[in-house]
């Protein structure tokens, strides 16, 4: 008797589970979506980019259309803008902000819908006025910060006196070897004695009043002197 009551109470249990959790297991996955901007704040003229992604419960969505809307404080419409995700359910805009551009907070809204779905998110950015940029674009492309410019400026100088100083070394005894190959130092004429004197070119030891070396004919002129 006791054992067909527990067996009944868990038939009981086995079929509530399952009518509990037949609407779980074929619940749709949920859609959703997030944008954020790739700087908090941007100066007149710059190029604001927002990516974001979409998913289908825990899965990218592929070729999912996404709208874009920007609009300032004074729900000024800044951008519209309409794009698709790639195969990571990814999305990516890009837009330029106006050279009249007020400085206030602008809101970006991005939207999606698959089926019967539909998700929305939004994020916020800044924008401030051109008199105290420290960016600057030219040709389209964001510019680069000051700081940046000021710590490539230190490390140039930072090189460039060592660099000069190894170069002047270089060139020095670059041209000084040209000089000694162009320029030989003159060797002094070897004295043996009042009588004798030693021939530059071959050495060897002959009187004083040969202007001729008798054993390399080598002609030293009357004052004992090697000519060429």
């Amino acid at each position: 008797m006791g054992e067909s009551v527990k067996t009944s109470r868990l038939s009981m249990l086995l079929i509530f589970l399952l009518f509990v959790g037949t609407p779980l297991a074929y619940a749709s996955p949920i859609l959703h979506i997030t944008a954020g901007t790739d700087k908090p704040s941007y100066f007149q003229q710059e190029t604001v980019r927002v990516r974001g992604k979409i998913t289908l419960g825990e899965n990218p969505l592929r070729g999912s259309l996404v709208a874009l809307e920007v609009r300032n404080e004074s729900r000024d419409v800044v951008a519209v803008r309409t794009s698709q995700t790639n195969e990571k359910g990814l999305f990516a805009f890009a837009f330029k902000l106006s050279p009249n551009a007020s400085s206030q907070n602008c809101t970006v809204y991005v939207s999606t819908r698959w089926e019967n779905q539909t998700a929305a998110n939004c994020s916020t950015f800044l924008v401030k006025a051109s008199g105290s940029t420290g960016y600057h674009e030219s040709s389209g492309n964001q510019g680069i910060p000051s700081s940046v410019v000021i710590s490539i400026l230190l490390i140039f100088l930072g090189i460039l006196p060592p660099s000069v100083l190894i170069i002047s070394i270089f060139l020095f005894l670059e041209l000084r070897e040209i000089k000694v190959k162009i320029e030989p130092p003159v060797l002094p004429e070897k004295q043996i004695d009042e009588k004798h004197k030693a021939c530059m070119n071959c050495g060897k030891n002959f009187l004083r009043i040969r202007t001729f070396c008798p054993y390399c004919l080598t002609y030293h002129g009357q004052d004992g002197v090697k000519k060429t």
